[in-house]
């Protein structure tokens, strides 16, 4: 990797020597074929600040099952994330996507990684991103 798991700037292009892809409005990601049905990780974000860090075997479906998932009841079983990103689409946010394929990184390696980008953040920012590890809804 071009520079050390987790460092530089959550939203650049090649953080944590990773190619992201452009950012997309979540919504417009339903498009057919727009994201790879490949092993990664995602980042989403919302005013200029990452808001979660994710990793999927299949990124289309896993970020598929988090659109589906906003607005269900909270008893719903969809994306940890979903009722907090709610919360910032409730509130006139736009939140944004992007993602990096994981090429020959194996699964243990990318949930190493994950760990590593989530640090980055509270390096960056002093917290973990909002929307990590069920992060509350907005009020």
């Amino acid at each position: 990797m071009g520079e050390d798991r987790g460092r530089g700037d959550p939203l650049g292009p090649h953080w944590g020597g990773l190619t992201w892809s452009g950012w997309y409005e979540l919504d417009a990601t339903a498009a057919r074929g727009l994201v790879p049905r490949e092993a990664g990780a995602y980042r989403l974000r919302c005013g200029g600040r990452v808001i979660y860090v994710g990793i999927s075997d299949r990124l289309g479906s896993r970020l598929g099952g988090l659109r589906r998932a906003r607005g269900r009841p909270p008893l719903y079983r969809g994306h940890s994330a979903a009722l907090c990103v709610a919360g910032f689409e409730k509130q006139g946010e736009v939140v944004e996507v992007s993602w990096a394929l994981a090429g020959d990184i194996d699964r243990r390696a990318l949930m190493g990684l994950e760990v590593d980008l989530i640090a980055s953040c509270r390096a960056r920012y002093g917290d973990s991103p909002a929307c990590q590890f069920h992060g509350a809804p907005l009020e």
